[in-house]
């Protein structure tokens, strides 16, 4: 009977995974809200804040389009390359857990490095 009982969690468990199962779609989604909420934490005045939601949208737009998905049916795991960073992600439970996450500044530089000051790279000129 103890068995049976745990079968049966066991079941649900797995259908409710592949019920909430995210998709590409939720994916664009989540990347558009990650990005609005990073770039607001930087912009504080409201032109900022603006270009944060347009910045967001076509982030989430990209990234919907050049996705790597691969469906685990009870989960899923997403992919996406920029240059030389790349944004991994675990989609489980209708949530995403950011396995790796791209330096955003580095992506706005264009993968260039930082100079600073007549440091390049670390290095003094």
């Amino acid at each position: 009977m103890k068995s049976l009982a745990i079968i049966i969690v066991l079941l649900a468990l797995a259908t409710l995974m592949v019920y909430t199962n995210p998709s590409s779609d939720d994916l664009g989604n989540y990347v558009r809200q990650y990005v609005m909420k990073e770039s607001q934490k930087k912009m504080q005045e409201p032109s900022g804040q603006f270009l944060s939601s347009i910045l967001g949208g076509i982030a989430g737009s990209v990234i919907s389009s050049q996705t790597i998905r691969t469906d685990y049916i009870l989960f899923s795991t997403y992919e996406v390359q920029f240059g030389k960073e790349r944004f991994k992600a675990l989609g489980i439970f209708r949530n995403f857990i950011l396995l790796e996450k791209p330096d955003l500044e580095r992506l706005k530089r264009g993968n260039r490095p930082a100079v600073d000051g007549g440091n390049v790279g670390g290095k003094r000129q």
